[in-house]
């Protein structure tokens, strides 16, 4: 039996190694006035949309018997001490409900979810992640929501099918964002006017980012570069939303490659047209910023004119910033092909193995549909996915944040479902990166790389 365990959990683990999506990771609590809007107070008239308060009544009707669950998450310090709050304002709405709060970092959280769900032990009430969720999904760990919003201690009658169509798999919803976000390119608005140049529209072009490039390594005579260089960050959003323009995603249903030679190598040529032409960092330079601290990237620095970040993280950006504001525009667009979007976010998950689902489902309708909630959370890891909610956090949060909020609500009906990442994902990723690495350092041409970066991808897949 242990050796059957440790390789389930050595088959997870596999598929949810760290894959790093900004919106994701730790984030700081940051901007906005905390009091003000909505009921702050007390326990009664908070709950803004359905969820039965049954959940836990004693067969005859009498006081709700009392049960304990277990709720994990991931995050630093300051995200830790928001949901702690957000669980004791829970606990005091429904004081017959202990929740016992399990928190870690990133990695860790993943080795020990993974663990958990293999032994029979896993939380009732789990945060989960898109990229993570198919391996789970697949061996049963993760329970059908639809039975508790059947059953009433759910309620999702305020979220746009799109985004419980990003937590469905199989016909099966198997979690619920708790926050969502898009990728954007951003742009500092004080350098720009500076430099004499004018904004990206929202829905601009990849010409359109060689173009804008060329112009601030001009007009900065040199002592800035247009952009980073993505041919080789991460797989996604990147790579991604130019596969899925061209009809095509990362991978199959089936989990195969799900992209041609043909479209990489597009992909690549044009990072090093950039690149030749000095509108990108040399490979060195990108080396070199590779994992650097916020405040220390390139955009921050004042070395890139332009820089894609997850919506949710406007505001970190603009605290470092001492004058200008940031602002976003979509990924960029291919004219003629379609649209790229896919939901990202933070979701909240209910395990098969719960002896407490109709607790656990009043748990996450209290953190998703609760004015008490949210005003805490606000725009932590994304956008609130129910539309009131959204509205609700306006006026709680400072303008980058409201900017944010306004940029996903807008770019949310673009977005289409994605496939999800099949076991073997990061060793596929990791090709992906070490062969355009290859293509910078002037190591492999665009086609060699891309000869074997697919020869790897088949071998890892087993295609």
């Amino acid at each position: 039996m242990k050796i059957r365990v440790k390789a389930f959990a050595i088959m997870l683990l596999s598929v949810i190694f760290a894959l790093g999506i900004a919106a994701c990771g730790g984030g700081k609590n940051s901007g906005g006035s905390t009091g003000g809007s909505g009921n702050s107070g007390g326990s009664g008239g908070t709950t803004q949309s359905g969820g039965s308060n049954s959940g836990g009544q004693s067969s005859g009707g009498g006081a709700p018997e009392n049960v304990e669950i277990r709720f994990t998450w991931w995050g630093d310090t300051a995200r830790n001490d928001m949901y702690n709050a957000i669980v004791d304002r829970f606990e005091e709405e429904y004081p017959h409900i202990k929740v016992k709060r399990e928190f870690g970092g990133w990695a860790d959280y993943w080795d020990r979810l993974a663990t958990q769900a293999a032994g029979g032990n896993a939380p009732d009430v789990v945060s989960m992640h898109q990229f993570y969720v198919a391996d789970y999904a697949a061996r049963g760990t993760l329970l059908d929501l639809q039975t508790v919003i059947d059953s009433g201690e759910l309620d999702v009658s305020l979220f746009p099918q799109s985004t419980l169509d990003s937590g469905t798999i199989n016909g099966k919803l198997v979690m619920i964002p708790k926050g969502i976000t898009m990728p954007g390119w951003v742009y500092n608005t004080a350098t720009l006017d500076k430099l004499g140049i004018a904004y990206p529209d929202i829905n601009w072009t990849y010409d359109d980012l060689i173009n804008i490039s060329r112009q601030i390594v001009e007009k900065s005579g040199g002592t800035m570069w247009g952009a980073p260089d993505h041919s080789g960050s991460a797989f996604q959003p990147h790579f991604r939303y130019f596969a899925r323009q061209h009809g095509e995603d990362l991978y199959t249903a089936d989990g195969k490659l799900g992209f041609s030679r043909d479209t990489l190598v597009k992909w690549w040529s044009m990072w090093k047209q950039m690149r030749d032409e000095k509108l990108i960092p040399d490979a060195a330079t990108t080396a070199e910023y590779d994992g650097v601290p916020l405040e220390q990237n390139l955009f921050v620095t004042g070395k890139v004119g332009l820089f894609e970040i997850p919506a949710n993280q406007i505001y970190l950006y603009e605290q470092q910033i001492q004058e200008g504001e940031i602002h976003m525009v979509r990924m960029m667009t291919l004219p003629g092909g379609q649209n790229g979007e896919y939901l990202e976010g933070a979701y909240l998950s209910i395990t098969s193995q719960s002896k407490h689902p109709k607790e656990a489902a009043l748990f996450i309708n209290f953190f998703l549909n609760n004015q008490r909630s949210l005003e805490l959370f606000k725009v932590e890891q994304g956008s609130p996915a129910n539309t009131d909610m959204a509205e609700f956090v306006k006026p709680l949060l400072a303008p980058p944040q409201v900017r944010a909020v306004d940029f996903i609500q807008t770019v949310i009906p673009y977005a289409t479902n994605a496939v999800y990442a099949p076991a073997g994902a990061t060793e596929v990723e990791a090709a992906y990166k070490d062969n355009a690495t290859a293509i910078a350092f002037g190591q492999k041409t665009v086609e060699q790389a891309a000869d074997d970066f697919i020869a790897a991808a088949h071998r890892i897949l087993g295609q």
